[in-house]
């Protein structure tokens, strides 16, 4: 086994364990469908973070023929722990009794959600560049700025009309960089 292959199965393993977050949140919350009350905003987010994890793990590939060391690798865990913690953060525990208001879990949870989802962001950014896969300046950046920008605006308004403005904002930006990276030509 090659460092790289250790390398994207250690990442694999902590992507995996971050959708399988995501799963098992909605899973509960659809088990639990009459007690919940919906928000938009906060299923779009797990679709967004469903997206962002599948194609970080994709994007893996371009560091196949990297020489490998430890600083490397270390950053690279950084980002996929951080996606399994804001998954994790999504879903409502302990309210097994109760009614269960998605909005204000949503609500509650935003700013330590998008920090950790502005980070991430950061991170992923600036991997190929020290890596030295991609140039610091290329034609993801756009669309990476504008999913920061929009983060960041989450963070300082709990309304939730914003809220599901950003989240879809988010949604068309990811889906935006998954056509201009991933797509052939």
């Amino acid at each position: 086994m090659s460092l790289f292959e250790f390398i994207v199965g250690m990442v694999s393993i902590i992507l995996a364990l971050a959708i399988a977050q995501l799963f098992v949140g909605a899973v509960e919350l659809m088990q639990q469908r009459t007690r919940v009350r919906f928000f938009l905003p906060h299923s779009i987010w797990f679709v967004n973070l469903f997206i962002i994890t599948t194609l970080h793990w994709w994007s893996l590939w371009t560091f196949r023929d990297l020489p490998w060391n430890f600083a490397m690798f270390f950053y690279s865990l950084l980002g996929p722990s951080l996606m399994f913690f804001a998954a994790t953060m999504l879903s409502p525990r302990g309210q097994s009794s109760e009614n269960i208001d998605l909005m204000a879990h949503f609500l509650s949870i935003r700013q330590y959600f998008l920090s950790v989802f502005m980070i991430m962001l950061v991170l992923f950014t600036f991997d190929g560049p020290l890596f030295g896969t991609e140039e610091l300046f290329n034609e993801l950046r756009a669309a990476q700025i504008l999913l920061f920008a929009m983060a960041a605006w989450g963070l300082v308004t709990e309304n939730p009309r914003f809220q599901l403005v950003i989240s879809m904002a988010v949604l068309a930006g990811v889906s935006a960089a998954a056509f201009i990276r991933f797509m052939p030509g």
